[in-house]
């Protein structure tokens, strides 16, 4: 029986270091399986640079030819990008008119108003270089120059009545006594403009630049110029009745003798302005900056709506 007992014991001690062994054997099974984990780790890796070739592939235009071929890194197809950019766009993708095509332009122009649009062809020149045009006394009423360059041209007397000049570019232009009743004018740029005696009667300027513009004696009876700027703009008897000025910048505009009856100068800035004579019978001055204005005198303001708002100069005869 004792020895059948060290039997027992020393065949569970041979199984017991069976058993460790088979575990040893198992311990060095797993670097294999560490080998396949680095796999694992190499095919991550793999896929994220791939990733990241893939995002960066939409910004290059061609097949790189370096190591970074990212755009903005100084390299040669960069800077072959940029320049096309900025031909899409300013003064450089307007389109030139030879004298004569214009001469023909107008012409056609002429016989579709005479006609009432049933012949001729009426006139579309939409951005487009005329800078140093001569068009005085052209008929151009209803014609079509959105964004075209204006700057310097002669045009006294010419007919714009309804045309379409938004966006346009008037720099110290001649414009006196042109006809721009109910032309759209929206963001055009007069500045410097000589406008003596023109009709801008319900003309749309909203956001036009009029710095520095003459508009002596001119008729904007009933014109829109919100948000329009006026500073220094001589408006020396204008005719100003029922406009819309509300928030306009007026600052150092010469004012004396207009017409703003019943104008709208709601939020108006005004400061610096000369007002000598202006007739403000029932004008919209609620929220209007009147600080430093000039001539401004009590019996004027009587006349006009002002509020709380309204900021009044200091000095008033």
């Amino acid at each position: 029986m004792a020895d059948e007992g060290k039997q027992g014991r020393s065949v569970g001690r041979r199984l017991l270091g069976l058993g460790k062994s088979r575990k040893k054997d198992d311990e060095e099974a797993k670097p294999k399986k560490k080998v396949v984990k680095k796999k694992k780790v190499v095919r991550r890796k793999v896929v994220r640079t791939d990733a990241a070739r893939e995002k960066a592939a939409p910004s290059v235009p061609t097949p790189p030819s370096g190591p970074n071929p990212s755009p903005g890194a100084g390299g040669e197809s960069g800077a072959r990008e940029a320049p096309p950019e900025h031909k899409s766009s300013g003064v450089k993708a307007l389109k030139e008119v030879s004298t004569d095509d214009l001469e023909k332009i107008l012409i056609d122009h002429r016989e579709w108003i005479a006609s009432k649009s049933q012949e001729g062809v009426r006139a579309e020149l939409p951005r487009t270089n005329l800078r140093e045009s001569y068009l005085q006394g052209a008929q151009l009423r209803g014609a079509d120059f959105r964004d075209s360059n204006l700057q310097k041209s002669e045009l006294q007397n010419a007919d714009f009545f309804l045309a379409d000049l938004r966006g346009a570019d008037f720099l110290e232009a001649l414009l006196q006594k042109a006809i721009l009743k109910r032309a759209k004018l929206q963001g055009c740029s007069m500045v410097g403009a000589r406008l003596e005696d023109a009709d801008l009667e319900e003309a749309d300027l909203e956001k036009a630049d009029l710095r520095d513009a003459d508009l002596r004696e001119a008729n904007l009876e009933n014109a829109n110029l919100e948000r329009a700027n006026l500073r220094g703009a001589n408006l020396f008897m204008c005719e100003m009745s029922s406009a819309n000025l509300q928030h306009a910048q007026l600052q150092s505009a010469d004012l004396k003798g207009a017409n703003l009856i019943e104008a709208d100068l709601s939020g108006a800035r005004l400061t610096g302005a000369k007002m000598q004579g202006a007739e403000l019978m029932g004008t919209n001055l609620r929220s209007a900056d009147l600080m430093d204005v000039e001539g401004l005198t009590a019996d004027q303001l009587d006349e006009a709506e002002t509020d709380d708002t309204t900021i009044l100069p200091l000095d008033m005869s």
